[in-house]
């Protein structure tokens, strides 16, 4: 529940409040904004229930993050009913990738070692911004890092609860946080009738598709693959899709497989038994649940804590899922064909972190994409070397 609990509020405090961004670059209205936010919450609440209970794994949903920062710059000057009828149409696109079996066994056959170097490298980012929020407001900071730290050692399960109490503790006695009246009302959703063109086509539908496969689906899946779990890819897909498409009609584009946030569910601290994480996913998705009914209300929660204080939280609570995939990803396996763990020696991994830190982008995909291609190659041309 706590896990759960905690992967909401960090999703809450960070990605979500890209909708501010895509509102006003494409002045949308608060209500058409607060609709967006409720039909990402709501949907991919139930679609991540629905898929931990059937598959027994934690599978977190949530929108396409590298989708939103797109629309940034894609929206403006669009008809938003145009932006709908794309964003439905990607929906379709991303079902019809989940019938395409090549795809599907694309994505089981990358290496689990090279699914934790991509792990690694999604995750590291946070914990460099709780150093640098360290720096910013070390006494802040500083309490939350050693109150994880012994909750590490005398209540492991409670250790990230206990950093977000005295996180709100802290921030309220050093003067840090930002209080503030909050309106309590539940969010209403907005139907918005579909136009489709051929430049919403061009310029997002196909964009967007795009970006939800490499930038969340790959890494997603890489992501459940690292901490143990191997979901068929098709049935995700094809669930996502049909969310996705209920989203659109509510102003919200794709749905789809969680990376960052699904190591707080999916991890060891989530549960001691693996078999057993998949509840922190639907804890998750009730919560998502909740917080999408009144949308605006926790939004304005999260603006009360400072910076500093969020990023510390999600540096914490994802910490022990970077040392784990760190660990995975440069380990010698024992196995011959090496397809399942590192072999001394290979830079496959070190490739794979590279890259995908260094944020590069080509022809509008993503650092994520580009860094685990970049390792299968040199994870191929490994294994010519040592097949030769």
């Amino acid at each position: 529940m706590l896990a759960g609990l905690i992967a909401v509020v960090i999703g809450w405090a960070g990605p979500n409040v890209l909708i501010y961004s895509v509102q006003q670059a494409g002045h949308l209205s608060d209500a058409a904004a607060m609709s967006w936010l409720w039909g990402h919450a709501v949907i991919t609440g139930i679609v991540g229930i629905y898929l931990s209970l059937r598959t027994r794994m934690p599978i977190l949903s949530t929108w396409s993050t590298p989708g939103i920062a797109l629309l940034v710059t894609a929206l403006p000057g669009m008809p938003f009913a145009e932006a709908v009828g794309a964003f439905l149409v990607s929906a379709a696109l991303v079902f019809l990738l989940g019938t395409f079996a090549p795809l599907t066994r694309a994505v089981q056959a990358i290496p689990t070692h090279l699914a934790a170097a991509l792990n690694a490298a999604i995750l590291l980012p946070f914990a460099f911004k709780a150093v640098q929020a360290f720096g910013t407001q070390p006494l802040l900071v500083g309490l939350m890092v050693v109150t994880y730290f012994l909750g590490r050692q005398f209540a492991p399960r409670w250790a990230v609860a206990l950093v977000l109490l005295v996180g709100v503790a802290a921030s309220a006695l050093l003067g840090a946080w930002h209080p503030a009246p909050v309106p309590l009302a539940p969010t209403v959703p907005q139907v918005v009738a579909p136009a489709f063109s051929v430049r919403a086509m061009l310029n997002l539908a196909l964009p967007l598709t795009l970006l939800a496969f490499t930038g969340q689906f790959v890494p997603g899946f890489g992501v459940l693959k690292a901490n143990g779990y191997e979901p068929a890819p098709g049935p995700i897909l094809r669930a996502c899709g049909v969310a996705s498409a209920a989203a659109a009609l509510v102003g919200c584009h794709n749905l789809t497989l969680g990376a960052l946030l699904a190591n707080i569910v999916s991890g060891p601290e989530a549960h001691p038994d693996a078999a057993r994480r998949y509840t922190a996913a639907i804890w998750a998705g009730i919560f998502n649940i909740l917080f999408g009914l009144f949308a605006g209300t926790f939004l304005h929660l999260m603006g009360i804590l400072p910076a500093e204080a969020l990023a510390a939280l999600a540096g914490l609570a994802l910490l022990a899922a970077t040392g784990g995939s760190l660990q995975a990803a440069f380990t010698p396996g024992q196995s011959a064909s090496g397809r399942g763990a590192a072999q001394p020696g290979s830079l496959a991994a070190a490739v794979i972190i590279a890259v995908t830190l260094s944020g590069v982008s080509f022809f509008g995909i993503g650092a994520a994409f580009w860094g685990i291609l970049a390792g299968l190659a040199v994870h191929g041309l490994e294994g010519v070397r040592r097949a030769g």
